[in-house]
């Protein structure tokens, strides 16, 4: 049974691969916010973010004609975005960070009630030790948790067994608990 979300996918394929500039701008409008979050959630920079989505968006682009199953468009789309993130993580990570500190500094809003300000901090806590478990892990966290993802769709859009993916998410969630342990933060979580 083909959900609409696929019938769509499909029919925007077809057209695309038929050269019609209009197929292409809807993907774009359907997709590029999702790209956007995900690469956002995986670097935790909005910058970063924009480069993976412009990137990913002309690969599409150019590659529409090597998606062999159209209604596989999700899959592929992450995929893509998946290995962007990889490509474009490798070169920030030879970049200096004080300019995304000082950047969560600013954007930080002093006068709101506290509660929100609880949960901005918990927020920046969180995507703070996002970043510091291993990317394989991070990726697995980001599709399940963020953007909804099953194992067998995270499978199949980083080519691995469904237990892999399982024990990623398993070792990257641990990994995550262990580095809130050693912040003395994990009580602070687990009571909200």
């Amino acid at each position: 049974m083909i959900n609409q979300e696929t019938s769509t996918s499909i029919d925007l394929v077809q057209r695309l691969r038929k050269g019609e500039a209009g197929a292409y701008q809807k993907i774009v409008d359907q997709w590029q916010n999702r790209v956007f979050n995900f690469a956002l959630r995986y670097s935790n920079d909005q910058h970063f973010a924009s480069e993976v989505v412009q990137k990913t968006f002309i690969q599409v682009f150019e590659k529409i004609d090597q998606l062999k199953d159209p209604s596989k468009l999700k899959s592929w789309l992450y995929k893509i975005a998946s290995n962007n993130c990889c490509s474009e993580g490798r070169l920030k990570a030879k970049s200096n960070y004080t300019q995304l500190e000082e950047q969560n500094l600013h954007t930080l809003d002093l006068d709101t009630p506290a509660k929100r300000y609880e949960k901005a901090e918990l927020k920046t806590v969180v995507e703070e030790v996002l970043q510091q478990i291993p990317d394989e892990q991070r990726q697995v966290i980001i599709m399940k948790e963020y953007e909804g993802l099953k194992f067998r769709e995270i499978a199949e859009i980083l080519g691995e067994s469904e237990n892999t993916i399982k024990s990623r998410m398993y070792y990257g969630l641990d990994a995550m608990r262990k580095i809130l342990i050693n912040k003395n933060l994990s009580k602070d979580l687990y009571h909200e």
